[in-house]
């Protein structure tokens, strides 16, 4: 039974499409993401999908969907299980680490009086250089995240985080800025 409105031609378009994502995603995330897969491998086989990857430290088992409108940047480590969605750019600077499970979205779906509706929306998202996203972080469309920043693990970054900074949390939030001691903020809460 075919949907409402829809034609042979239209269905056949679809498994068209379908199976030509479903080859590419074949290739860029089960036999480039697999642990058989040499890292120098996996590298050579994201660049020619198109991903604009600048390092050969991407572990297996990450996975790529929406688009290869990716850059990750020079001596960029990224862990295993890492996630992610490019319906819009995602841009990663140069000296980041990534840690596993991490996950980067660029689209959401809107919502209106009525709740959740099935448009999407999508923002880019950009990293700076140098920084460090801790195990299962996630980072939400639109965010620009600046340079020298560590976001602790588990955080949620819902916002915009400004450079040379710490933060943490459910959203992420400043937790201390890097040119402050540890030692001083201790002393500091304690008081």
């Amino acid at each position: 039974m075919m949907a409402e409105g829809a034609t042979v031609r239209d269905l056949a378009r679809s498994v068209a499409q379908d199976l030509t994502w479903g080859w590419k995603s074949f290739i860029t995330n089960s036999v480039a993401g697999s642990p058989l897969c040499p890292r120098a491998l996996r590298y050579a086989i994201l660049r020619m999908r198109g991903f604009d990857v600048q390092t050969p430290k991407l572990q297996s088992r990450c996975t790529f969907t929406g688009g290869r409108d990716i850059r990750i940047g020079a001596r960029t480590s990224v862990n295993v299980w890492c996630y992610f969605e490019a319906v819009a750019p995602i841009r990663i600077g140069a000296d980041c680490h990534i840690a596993m499970f991490t996950t980067i979205i660029t689209s959401s779906h809107e919502v209106g009086p009525a709740g959740v509706t099935h448009r999407r929306s999508s923002a880019p998202v950009t990293i700076g250089d140098r920084v460090w996203l801790g195990a299962h972080v996630t980072v939400l469309p639109g965010v620009t995240i600046g340079d020298d920043v560590v976001v602790a693990a588990g955080a949620v970054v819902a916002r915009d985080l400004a450079a040379g900074a710490v933060y943490g949390g459910v959203p992420a939030r400043l937790i201390r800025t890097l040119d402050e001691a540890p030692s001083v903020l201790a002393a500091t809460a304690a008081g």
